[in-house]
């Protein structure tokens, strides 16, 4: 079913700014967007001239709203023909759509700077050495406010709420965790005996199965403290499935040298997507072993005899790989990097490092979410009217115990 798009008023705060918005979304001039808005705030009603997608329909008029658009939304087939477009005389009608540019995409962009983030390096690490390495929270912190804030989604940046202090807190409470194991291991080495001795070694081997426990809680923890559009993520996977899986994942995948892996990794994927939620939207993700298998296999081989270097190809594959399958609120996610270019991006990176003595690695982190975002778009129909906001709090802890085994958490 086909849907007309119709906008009865305008109730923002910056006409400027709307009319910008408004333009990119009917793909018109800005000229053109200003009009409207001038149009609306003279109350007068405004017609878009294309009929609008089922799927498109939704998320578009979501959109408009936020930006303080009066949307009416109507089938197509209970509307009476007349006239399209403007509904005064004056002239400049929206360009119309063509039916490749109907479908609706979201895009990611990320709007940092090297020389930016070069600045909060260097403050970060002056305060760092100042205070003995207590501010390197703060320091991360200020980092992870920067990067959210200058990535982009549909004209809109995300935001990081997470603060210093909830990380030195979660590390605290992990430092004291840590300090009362190894006060039992050297009691037990050193007061119990042989088998104290014995039981003591294996204390700290045991505790490596609860890691993904700590991957939850640092991707909690994250997820939580990020919001777009005023509404905040957050993740509902329980630590006792986590351990669960990446248990009997690993041990397979030893038992069958490495074949299991493809099966192993869509679990885990389908455990940290589909139990992320933006509001009360949960992600969803439908990647199966099988349809991987193949590739692994060949990637294994071929990264072999180049030694590591395809190794980058296959990474690229299924990073592409996991974002198509993965959707919220029936909207689906295109990556569309290649192995080339992830190659070339690596490269580039590695040299600047090595040239510049570490200099350039602020550089180095704003040119890979520059890359990451420009490849990365939401299509389909993402609903915004159905997202409610459901907060899920969450502790630091997990997070900081992360850094102390120094094991990425990132999902992607």
């Amino acid at each position: 079913m086909s849907h007309q798009i119709t906008l009865n008023s305008w109730f923002g705060a910056d006409p400027d700014q709307a009319a910008k918005k408004l333009a990119k979304v009917f793909r018109m001039s800005q000229e053109q967007g200003e009009t409207v808005v001038d149009q609306l705030r003279e109350g007068r009603s405004w017609r878009f001239s294309q009929k609008i997608s089922d799927n498109q329909a939704g998320p578009a008029a979501a959109y408009l709203q936020s930006l303080g658009f009066q949307v009416d939304l109507q089938p197509l087939d209970i509307i009476e023909e007349e006239a399209m477009g403007f509904d005064s005389e004056e002239e400049g009608t929206p360009r119309r759509l063509n039916s490749s540019e109907s479908d609706l995409s979201l895009p990611f962009a990320f709007r940092g700077e090297g020389k930016e983030m070069f600045g909060i390096f260097f403050v970060n690490l002056v305060k760092t050495i100042l205070t003995l390495g207590i501010y390197r929270f703060w320091a991360k912190t200020r980092v992870r406010q920067y990067i959210w804030s200058n990535t982009i989604f549909a004209e809109d940046s995300f935001s990081y709420h997470g603060t210093g202090k909830e990380l030195f807190q979660g590390f605290l409470k992990f430092f004291g965790i840590a300090l009362v194991v190894g006060l039992v291991v050297g009691f037990l080495q050193s007061m119990a005996g042989p088998a104290g001795q014995v039981i003591g070694g294996l204390l700290p081997i045991l505790i490596w199965p609860l890691i993904p426990a700590l991957m939850v809680g640092a991707f909690r923890y994250r997820l939580s403290r990020t919001a777009w559009r005023g509404i905040r993520f957050s993740f509902r996977g329980e630590r006792k499935q986590a351990i669960k899986i990446y248990l009997k994942g690993g041990i397979l995948t030893l038992l069958t040298l490495g074949l299991y892996w493809p099966y192993f990794r869509m679990q885990a994927e389908t455990f940290w997507r589909e139990n992320s939620y933006f509001g009360n939207l949960q992600g969803e993700f439908t990647g199966e072993g099988k349809e991987i298998f193949g590739k692994y296999v060949l990637a294994v081989f071929l990264t072999i005899i180049t030694f590591g270097i395809y190794w980058i190809w296959f990474s690229a594959f299924m990073s592409r790989y996991n974002w198509a399958n993965t959707k919220f609120g029936g909207a689906s996610f295109r990556f569309t990097a290649t192995g080339g270019e992830l190659f070339a991006l690596n490269l580039v990176n590695v040299l600047l490092v090595i040239v510049t003595v570490g200099l350039a690695y602020p550089w180095v982190v704003v040119r890979n979410q520059k890359f990451f975002t420009e490849h990365l778009t939401l299509e389909g129909n993402f609903d915004m009217d159905s997202v409610v906001q459901e907060m899920k709090e969450s502790g630091a802890i997990g997070e900081e115990a992360l850094d102390a085994f120094d094991i990425p958490v990132d999902v992607g």
